[in-house]
């Protein structure tokens, strides 16, 4: 298995943009909305020039990306962590979060939301060590779960 993580280049905008929405395609249909769905070119744009944005390659194609926010120095936020679904259950995700959690070694706290039907999800983040902190509506039809991870040492 050959997985490759980089920082993405404006280059890669389009591809983003389809690999997100392949991947949250299924969000999109069963609740009408997901914001990292069909993300405009200048959103996408403007996450690589103000965020960390890492393309995930798996045998040097684009399978999925990975979105960061830095909330402060020692917390940062997982806007978007996505592989396209005929790429699951490869081991990409784990390796995906073992992978930003060694690029950024300064980071003290993870956090991130997901909706609250989307059990998968929910497993695959508990697996890796966040643990559920609360819930919010985002809509009349979307509940979000919040997690975070405390990295210790």
């Amino acid at each position: 298995m050959n997985i490759n993580f980089r920082r993405t280049l404006i280059k890669d905008i389009d591809k983003l943009i389809e690999v997100q929405n392949r991947s949250f395609y299924e969000d999109y249909i069963k609740y009408n909305e997901c914001p990292a769905y069909n993300e405009s070119r200048e959103a996408m744009n403007n996450y690589i020039n103000e965020l960390i944005v890492y393309v995930i390659e798996y045998n040097c194609e684009i399978v999925g990306d990975i979105i960061i926010r830095e909330i402060d120095e020692e917390n940062y936020y997982l806007r978007v962590l996505c592989v396209v679904p005929e790429f699951h259950n490869l081991g990409i995700g784990q390796e995906a979060i073992r992978f930003i959690e060694k690029d950024n070694h300064k980071v003290k706290k993870w956090e991130l939301i997901t909706p609250s039907k989307s059990t998968r999800n929910h497993y695959f983040y508990e697996k890796m060590g966040y643990v559920k902190i609360g819930e919010y509506k985002h809509s009349d039809i979307l509940t979000m779960f919040k997690y975070e991870k405390e990295i210790k040492g």
